[in-house]
């Protein structure tokens, strides 16, 4: 018996597991998939959270519903990555052989890579929307948005959808509290 293990179980991993289980035989082939979350977080749906048009209830799902019959589910934190024994150890001891293993853990914002993202105003007056908490934080912030000035920057190219890695900056000294977008 072959054994393929899918780390990460966001969008990429699924997407693996859900199309490699059906070309793969169950009398050849285990396929495991491992993520220490339980909830999938629909990034792509975050761009909408800030305007309205998803809330966060819309973007967030179990995970286990998106994993196919035939692959086994493990919720669990990864510990180590042994290539040279093909072997992945996890918390609490669980080890995990394998003959392919697939590194899907994802994306995460980096505000410290980013001059200035480290301030007092990360998550006040300036916003991202990459993040679950980024995302809500800027729908809260522009909500009290009554008018006045709003900045929007890329700060360089990035590879995470929706692209880029805008950010809108609410200056407290151009925009009173309450202030909206029009």
């Amino acid at each position: 018996m072959r054994k393929l293990v899918v780390l990460g179980a966001g969008t990429a991993g699924t997407i693996v597991v859900n199309k490699l289980r059906p070309r793969l035989s169950e009398d050849e082939w285990t396929i495991t998939i491992v993520d220490q979350e339980p909830d999938h977080l629909y990034q792509p749906g975050f761009l909408f959270i800030p305007f309205g048009t998803y809330q966060p209830d819309d973007v967030v799902k179990p995970k286990s519903d998106f994993i196919p019959k035939g692959v086994d589910y493990i919720e669990a934190t990864i510990d180590l990555v042994e290539p040279e024994h093909n072997r992945v150890q996890l918390e609490g001891g669980t080890e995990l052989e394998y003959d392919f293993l697939i590194i899907a853990t994802g994306t995460h914002p980096r505000p410290d890579q980013t001059p200035g993202l480290e301030s007092d105003e990360y998550g006040k007056t300036i916003h991202d929307f990459f993040s679950l908490e980024g995302a809500t934080a800027l729908a809260e912030a522009l909500d009290r948005f009554e008018g006045g000035q709003a900045r929007g920057e890329l700060d360089r190219a990035a590879y995470q959808m929706p692209g880029g890695s805008p950010r809108v900056h609410l200056p407290r000294r151009v925009l009173p509290p309450g202030t909206r977008v029009a």
